[in-house]
Order: structure tokens, then sequence, then C-alpha cells
């Protein structure tokens, strides 16, 4: 086989065996974002790209390679699944130690490793979430570098105050995508107006 015929097929395969797919519901991981995307993922998605698609694929891999030490620890127990609204939001654990929720994520570099116990604010709100509505106390939200193998762990107690935020939000996310009613910026940085979401509405009906 010639090398752009090998590279091509192991891309090919990537791509369909990536496990990346459009989700016809609200997911938790991603409660953080502006509520106009999130609601784009469900009433207007986009296809994935090869490079999300590749993206995806490996950071699974990784997560299943810590997966396989911690079962090795014998202290890793299976995750959990939150459904909501009949199933139109979800969430997946990746899970437990002990009685915390356990969250993996795989960064490129080291470099892109928390420092000094501070995560970004889309993995915050996410483990907040899944720490509201499973009504647990602690998460370890574990990383791993794909560069280097430097592991590193953040213990997050749950806040009240931010649960609260979140369930309100989730309210307002699941009666927009209900109602077809594509909602205002909540985070400042897009220009679009919310507006009925017609061209959906008229699909569905």
């Amino acid at each position: 086989m010639r090398a752009n015929d090998l590279k091509d097929a192991l891309m090919n395969w990537t791509v369909l065996n990536s496990g990346h797919q459009n989700r016809e519901y609200i997911g938790l991981s991603g409660i953080g974002d502006c509520e106009m995307l999130i609601y784009d993922r469900v009433r207007r998605p986009e296809k994935p790209s090869v490079d999300e698609h590749l993206k995806f694929k490996v950071g699974y891999e990784f997560e299943a390679l810590v997966i396989e030490r911690l079962k090795a620890l014998k202290v890793y127990q299976a995750g959990e699944v939150i459904s909501l609204a009949d199933g139109l939001v979800q969430g997946h654990t990746d899970g437990r130690i002990g009685g915390d929720i356990l969250e993996i994520k795989s960064v490129p570099a080291g470099r892109f490793l928390p420092v000094e116990g501070k995560l970004p604010h889309r993995v915050f709100w996410q483990v907040q979430a899944y720490l509201h509505y499973l009504e647990r106390q602690w998460c370890q939200v574990l990383y791993i570098a794909r560069d280097t193998g430097a592991i590193c762990t953040v213990g997050i107690r749950y806040r009240e105050e931010i649960g609260q935020e979140i369930e309100a939000r989730v309210a307002r996310v699941v009666a927009a995508v209900l109602n077809y009613e594509r909602p205002a910026c909540s985070c400042g940085h897009h220009l679009e107006t919310p507006q009925a979401d017609w061209a959906t509405t008229i699909q569905r009906r």
C-alpha cells in the first residue's frame, strides 16, 4: 500500500469510528457555553470537520487509557447518566472515585494543564452541573497532557449558587428548544438578535 493510500485509509477509518456525532439533546458538558450556541447545537447542527473527528477520537483514547490505569489501581467505578426533560437534557460522567464524580480531560501539551487548581469556565460549569443533578459534593477532575503524559488532578466542591444558575439556564434553553425560539446571546460575543427559528418551525410542521 502506498504511503498516501495508507494515510487516507487511516483517516477515513478514524472519521467513521470517532464517535463524534451531532447530538439531538442539550449536553451538560457544554452548559456553560453561550445559550445561543447551546440552542444551535440542537436546532442548527453543523457537520463535524475532519479535524474535530480526529481530536475527539484521540481525546477518547486518552480517556480510555486513564480509565485502564484507574482500574488497575482498583479505584475506578463506572460513570452515571443524567437525563432531564424526557431526555432532552443529558450528561454522562466519566466515572466515580469512591463517592466523588470523576471527569477526565486530555490537553495537547503540558502547558495547558490547570494552574493553581483553576479550571476553564466551560469545564467548571460542566462539573457543577453534574454535582448539582447527581447531588454530590465533590468531583475529581483528572487532566493528562498528550505530549508528555503529565497528570494533574483538581478537586472541585459543589457550589449551590452555581447549581441554581445552571438549573435556571437549563430551564431557559429547554423552553427555547421546545418552542423553536433561538435565544439571545448570553456571552456578549454574538451580534445576532433572538428570533423564531422559522425554517426549523416549517420543517417541524
